[in-house]
């Protein structure tokens, strides 16, 4: 013992008194300074709750397990054969009566529209008929000579020509054996939908990076023509430039246009709220389902009327990034999950995480950053409206996969250090590198 003590009065001798006593007040200031700090991270992580004690799946379907629609789900089924209605243009042709004068069999072009634009010509022909063109009246009548108004409402060409014939058979027009009637499709009757895009319409590819939040967007929208049987969500994101891009959620809104309908001013959940609450007015079609789940909309959902609005939202999906980490607000990728490692990855611009690209940082910060930090708090809302804290380890993430635990749209990630770290960051940074020198070198 007294050996001891004669050596440490040896060791404290060969350090003048100036030194040693201004080396103690900053050790002492140190340790003052890393109680206060370690009792901040302790009470911040007091009430949180361990990462690899949550269930993966306690939160949402994970993305990488997002299976996509099929997307012949998106489009109407078409009838074996056109059944005529309102807004048709019909060609019909009536042996000796209409046309009453003419000798020859009159020959219109039969035309489809098929991605139509706003006022479009009349569509692509396809092929002739006969007879003159009559168009079907918003009760479902033509108005032929002589014989006056025939219903043909949900008829089928060869029925409505076989009714047609058998009014002119009994008012003794025609004679039986020599009649000869036919109808012909001219045109289909088309339904006139706005398709809305919040995703960029420029059909080039720009690679930014992954921090890059991009404030300055513009949509587009177009007003087309979908004829009968075409008049679908399916058809609509066909002739407006296809599945929504990768800047756009992976889903899609019908409005209908409907005196019925309450419209007011509402925000994106608002709107999420009346899909989801079996409004008519508004739909929702995802467009990515977890496995196995039936699919929420039926074929009525998909078919559209005159003045359908389908509106394509932005996605709006980022996580911030706090306490150690550079502050920002970092976009999600949109088909795919990042767990807490990468976003940190993310929010740093480089896989070096906490030390940036190199590790040079802890050349740059002397002793002060022997420990690098360790610690992350998710800050997380609830759908019921609170919030938790969820505690991750990344000593343990490196080991245990339920310690990385993905991270959510609005979520809060704030890299600490441990208390432990964060006492012996906040010693050392008050100790001189001299007296540290000299206690390695025991002069």
């Amino acid at each position: 013992m007294h050996h001891h003590a004669r050596s440490n009065r040896r060791i404290l001798k060969t350090v003048p008194g100036s030194a040693l006593r201004k080396s103690a007040m900053t050790a002492v200031v140190g340790i003052l300074a890393v109680c206060s700090t370690g009792c901040h991270l302790v009470s911040s992580a007091r009430h949180a709750i361990p990462a690899h004690r949550l269930d993966p799946n306690l939160f949402a379907c994970s993305r990488d397990n997002l299976a996509p629609l099929p997307y012949a789900a998106l489009g109407q089924e078409k009838p074996l054969e056109h059944l005529i209605g309102a807004g048709d243009i019909l060609g019909v042709y009536v042996f000796g009566i209409f046309p009453p004068t003419e000798e020859e069999t009159p020959v219109q072009a039969r035309a489809q529209a098929v991605n139509q634009r706003y006022y479009p010509p009349r569509g692509t022909v396809v092929g002739p008929t006969t007879g003159l063109p009559v168009t079907v009246d918003v009760n479902g009548e033509l108005d032929l000579p002589l014989i006056g108004r025939v219903n043909v409402e949900a008829l089928s060409l060869t029925q409505a020509a076989d009714k047609i014939r058998q009014v002119y058979l009994a008012e003794g027009l025609v004679k039986e054996g020599r009649e000869r009637v036919t109808v012909g499709l001219i045109t289909p009757r088309v339904k006139r939908v706005v398709v809305l895009r919040e995703d960029t319409p420029d059909s080039t590819v720009q690679l930014v990076s992954p921090q890059a939040v991009n404030e300055i967007h513009r949509g587009s929208g177009e007003v087309i023509d979908l004829p009968v049987y075409e008049s679908d969500v399916l058809h609509a994101l066909a002739s407006t430039g296809g599945l929504p891009g990768t800047d756009a959620a992976r889903e899609l809104y019908v409005i209908r246009r409907s005196p019925a309908v309450d419209y007011r001013y509402i925000n994106e959940a608002r709107l999420q709220q009346m899909a989801d609450s079996g409004n008519t007015g508004v739909i929702r079609i995802p467009l990515a389902g977890c496995p196995d789940q039936p699919i929420p909309f039926t074929q009525q959902d998909i078919t559209l009327d005159e003045g359908d609005v389908v509106f394509v939202p932005r996605r709006n999906e980022y996580f911030t990034a706090g306490g150690l980490l550079p502050g920002s607000r970092v976009p999600l990728p949109r088909d795919r999950d990042i767990d807490v490692i990468e976003a940190i990855a993310l929010a740093n611009g480089s896989a070096g995480g906490p030390l940036g690209t190199s590790g040079d940082v802890l050349g740059r910060s002397g002793v002060s950053f022997m420990r690098e930090p360790t610690r992350v708090l998710i800050l997380r809302d609830l759908p019921d409206n609170r919030q938790i804290t969820i505690r991750v380890d990344l000593d343990r993430a490196m080991k245990d996969r339920k310690e990385r635990i993905r991270i959510l749209p609005d979520d809060i990630v704030m890299l600490q250090f441990k208390p432990g770290s964060a006492a012996l960051n906040g010693t050392l940074s008050y100790i001189p590198s001299t007296f540290v020198g000299l206690l390695v070198r025991g002069d």
